[in-house]
């Protein structure tokens, strides 16, 4: 049995339903000011730029053609993606920031082929260089850029 229903339309709709929901959640919190945002300024600008791309997925979803082929699910693809995220949870406390970017950017670049990686190991650690200097020098957050797991 085929489903009539369009998944750009199903996925757009769900873009705007996630959205809506942590708009919701967000206007319990202040925004702010221009100068000085608040703690709820964030997650609605996030949440409503969910909900126009939501939106635009579901406006610009194509008809369904019976010919067409639907796109299929890789299961190994995902489950790099879902390993790298994992990876980053349980390196960013005890490794610091840099190594979990470095190891979620490597763990991430197994799903794709051809596999490079030498390209994939200077591209972690130059975003995981970038997301240091952006977080924690910049926004001040207050995680190691190398945690204590390498002494340092």
């Amino acid at each position: 049995m085929t489903s009539r229903l369009n998944p750009q339309l199903i996925a757009g709709l769900v873009f705007v339903l996630i959205g809506a929901a942590f708009l919701l959640s967000s206007l319990d919190l202040s925004y702010g000011t221009w100068r000085k945002i608040g703690p709820g300024a964030f997650p609605g600008l996030v949440a409503s730029a969910l909900i126009a791309m939501g939106v635009i997925v579901a406006f610009t979803a194509e008809k369904l053609n019976a010919g067409k082929e639907q796109p299929s699910l890789y299961s190994s693809k995902v489950t790099f993606i879902i390993a790298a995220i994992v990876v980053f949870g349980l390196v960013i406390r005890g490794g610091g920031l840099l190594p979990a970017v470095f190891c979620c950017s490597v763990i991430s670049s197994l799903a794709s082929r051809p596999l490079r990686p030498v390209k994939s190991m200077l591209y972690g650690l130059g975003l995981g260089t970038a997301c240091s200097l952006a977080f924690i020098k910049g926004l001040g957050m207050p995680i190691a850029i190398i945690g204590p797991w390498f002494g340092l």
